[in-house]
């Protein structure tokens, strides 16, 4: 594939409200795991201690977002109240993480030829008030059916019906013409295409617990088929809600304790919220464009588990297949890597198939036992589920960027199932300089697995001006539809076939983020 640059970064995620907070968190090794507040679910209703209690659930600690920035008026977006209230968190973060994507690029976009391209799996949590709402009949009509209640006088249940359907109206949203926008999953990238007026692409991606990864790669794709120019990309989940913790707590998922990866004591993932986006663009075209690039994307690679023990059973064939598909697309060698983010969702049998499957794919590239340094943000801030590729690859970027490993937390006891003696990978638990290998630059794995068996693996390298050429195999350039020719990579060929715009828009960084 042709290299892809990422020149921009925006989160929204616990206890950050923003990407550099973020960064300053895990460079600080800051551990984001508290329970729940009542106010967003009580755990009086909801909890109980008892894996086995039915319709409950065992844990309520998570990661959760408690503190960012919605003005959309003062950002000059047209984003009415109205329409604000309808809006679920989950578009809130899009809108506000884009928002800062584009402040931080800081530089000019092209409108028509730039693409949003989101990962998102469940949508938010907005749509269960406002069906819970449309349920009062039915939630009567149970009521009416209880023995106690059809012994009352028909005058009290008629009234004890009323108050019940008053009551639930009274607190649950009302659901009005801008409903359904504000709370559908697939309308997040429409809203942001809306609001920031970009003409490219815009759709989302449900890979379950890898759909930001799935995002990039078709991000990656588009550009290098010249698609788009530029993309913003990545995952957003605002899906910790009661019903979540019990169904995951239902297969025994949860942990009750906390996050711990590749440690003896791991017993379960802690579940997160929130999200991060990216602006991508070909390296080629961001070189020749003077834009900061923050790394490189040089490969990515997918597969899936096929046939094995189950639906929700991780299987590391699929999982080597994506890894090895990834360092093949990205034309190196895992000699190369110097750090592997890992999905390391912190379950004893998972955290073990990952490594085998990761330490199966390096087998041929005579790394040394524990020279790669390994780690998973969701020591951190728990699993963010749709959005958790996402926050691995930032983790990542900035690592890169700024040449330093955050430390994985909660790592004491090795995992006793893993051959660590023989393993090419090391739990890095401190903030560590980066330098990388002689003749080498710092490069990296991220790895991101969803439920139901599907896995992406990306390769991702320091950005080392006019280290690598542009692929000129491949007919793809910024405003491609205009032809032309540029010092840096020769003469623009036409990507397909079309008409050449007319007064192609351009926007600012601070127009397109209000500022």
């Amino acid at each position: 594939m042709e290299p892809v640059a990422i020149i921009g970064v925006g989160a929204i995620l616990p206890d950050a409200p923003d990407a550099p907070t973020f960064w300053q968190n895990v460079a600080g090794g800051r551990y984001s795991i508290s329970e729940v507040e009542p106010q967003r679910w009580d755990p009086a209703l909801y909890y109980d201690p008892d894996p086995k209690a039915p319709d409950k659930t065992y844990s309520k600690i998570g990661g959760w977002v408690r503190d960012y920035t919605w003005e959309p008026l003062s950002w000059r977006l047209p984003i009415p109240p109205m329409v604000s209230d309808a809006m679920d968190e989950a578009q809130k973060w899009a809108v506000a993480c884009t928002r800062e994507v584009l402040a931080d690029h800081g530089k000019e976009i092209n409108r028509d030829r730039t693409a949003v391209i989101i990962g998102n799996a469940m949508a938010g949590e907005k749509h269960y008030e406002t069906a819970l709402r449309i349920s009062a009949p039915a939630v009567v009509r149970y009521l009416e059916a209880t023995p106690g209640f059809a012994s009352l006088p028909a005058a009290e249940r008629s009234r004890i019906a009323a108050e019940l359907t008053a009551q639930m109206h009274a607190e649950l949203p009302p659901v009005t013409e801008d409903t359904m926008p504000g709370e559908l999953g697939n309308v997040m990238a429409g809203r942001i295409a809306n609001l920031f007026n970009l003409h490219g692409p815009n759709y989302i991606v449900d890979a379950a617990c890898a759909s930001a990864m799935a995002a990039i790669d078709a991000s990656v794709a588009g550009l290098n088929d010249g698609d788009f120019d530029t993309v913003i990309t990545g995952g957003i989940d605002r899906n910790n809600g009661a019903s979540s913790f019990i169904k995951f707590c239902a297969i025994g998922a949860l942990s009750a304790t906390g996050t711990r990866p590749f440690d003896a004591g791991a017993d379960g993932f802690v579940m997160g919220e929130g999200g991060a986006l990216f602006l991508l663009k070909r390296l080629a075209d961001a070189e020749r464009d003077g834009d900061r690039i923050y790394a490189v994307i040089r490969g990515i690679g997918g597969a899936s588990d096929g046939k094995g023990k189950g639906i929700t059973a991780p299987n590391p064939v699929g999982q080597r297949l994506a890894v090895e598909r990834a360092w093949r697309d990205a034309g190196l060698d895992p000699s190369a890597c110097g750090m592997v983010e890992a999905h390391g969702t912190s379950t004893r049998v998972g955290d073990v198939v990952e490594l085998t499957a990761i330490g199966e794919a390096f087998g041929g590239a005579g790394l040394a036992p524990g020279s790669v340094a390994l780690g998973s943000v969701k020591s951190n801030i728990g699993h963010l589920k749709a959005a958790a590729g996402s926050a691995g690859i930032l983790k990542t970027i900035y690592a890169i960027h700024h040449g330093r490993i955050p430390p994985s937390l909660n790592f004491g006891t090795p995992n006793p199932n893993v051959d660590w003696s023989a393993a090419p990978f090391r739990v890095n638990t401190e903030l560590t300089e980066w330098t990388p290998r002689a003749g080498q630059v710092r490069t990296a794995g991220v790895s991101s697995f969803g439920f139901g068996g599907t896995n992406f693996h990306a390769v991702l390298e320091e950005y080392v001006p006019g280290r690598l050429p542009p692929d000129r195999s491949r007919a793809v350039a910024v405003g491609a539809d205009l032809g032309g020719t540029s010092a840096a990579t020769g003469p623009r060929v036409t990507a397909e076939p079309k008409a050449p715009l007319r007064g192609a828009t351009v926007v600012g960084a601070a127009d397109a983020a209000g500022l």
